[in-house]
């Protein structure tokens, strides 16, 4: 089971086509990134977040957290990325992952008409 904390700021920050930094997502789960252990847990989280999505056939929702330079990606999909042998060798990989995060989570709107 995924913490639903972290998953519903998650999917709300997808929803909204935005990005969450590792200390913003950290602080809502009552956790601090600036602590090794607190930081650790925060991963762990994402990492299971990420399994759980690909299990259920969806993109990667933690591509919606960056660094704090606001560059993708956050240290946890960048790490498991590289464990399950993703396309973390494509530069593009990031930005396509977080383009499919967003077409699930906040399809564009149709117009009446078109």
């Amino acid at each position: 089971m995924v913490n639903p904390i972290v998953y519903r700021r998650l999917v709300q920050v997808a929803k909204a086509r935005g990005t969450v930094t590792l200390a913003d997502l950290g602080t809502a789960a009552d956790l601090l990134p600036g602590r090794a252990d607190d930081a650790k847990i925060l991963l762990l989280i994402l990492d299971h977040v990420a399994e759980h999505e690909a299990a259920e056939g969806r993109p990667l929702l933690p591509a919606v957290v960056v660094r704090e330079d606001g560059d993708p990606p956050g240290l946890g999909l960048a790490a498991y990325a590289r464990r399950k042998g993703l396309g973390t060798d494509d530069p593009g990989y990031f930005a396509a992952e977080l383009e499919r995060v967003y077409a699930h989570w906040a399809p564009a709107v149709r117009r009446k008409g078109t």
